[in-house]
């Protein structure tokens, strides 16, 4: 059954991950050579890097960002039990229970991987929007709420889901 549950979430992070590959290095060629990557909160740029530096911080950020949450909760299996803060700890991380807290931990963590890589997907289709050819780059403030907003909002409901799991003694 943990399998199964791991299953799930491993072909979402997959298909996010080609999604985010596919959309990436396709869109490398809309990107001017000078690329608008940070903006201030009126949407104007203020920040500059060139398009290679751009597409490879993308996906560098878009790999080590998941890789890095889904490595935290992976090693809670073998991490010391106060580096570990969940509702109750003691019960969750007893030897009998630590492989199968260890696996919804994991469940969980590439579930909000799923959430980074289309964060850091959307992110990126702000940059290429935002950089659109005979136009000055803007970032659009409707675009970047629904982005932040959306990844917000996942991030709330993910953390309310991981703690009334684990608020649970069973």
């Amino acid at each position: 059954m943990k399998d199964v549950k791991t299953l799930a979430p491993l072909i979402a992070l997959a298909v996010c991950y080609a999604l985010f590959f596919t959309y990436v290095l396709n869109s490398q060629g809309e990107l001017p050579a000078r690329v608008a990557s940070h903006f201030d909160i009126q949407g104007r740029p203020n920040g500059w890097m060139s398009r290679d530096v751009c597409i490879y911080f993308t996906l560098g950020l878009g790999i080590f960002m998941p890789a890095f949450i889904v490595g935290m909760m992976a090693l809670t299996r073998w991490i010391p039990v106060n580096l570990v803060n969940l509702p109750n700890r003691e019960y969750w991380l007893a030897p009998e229970r630590r492989k199968e807290t260890s696996a919804l931990l994991l469940h969980f963590g590439l579930w909000f991987a799923c959430m980074n890589v289309l964060f850091v997907t959307g992110l990126h289709w702000l940059i290429v929007q935002s950089n659109g050819p005979g136009q000055a780059p803007q970032l659009s403030t409707d675009g970047i709420t629904f982005v932040a907003g959306g990844f917000l909002a996942g991030t709330i409901v993910w953390t309310i889901l991981l703690l009334l799991r684990f608020s649970q003694k069973n």
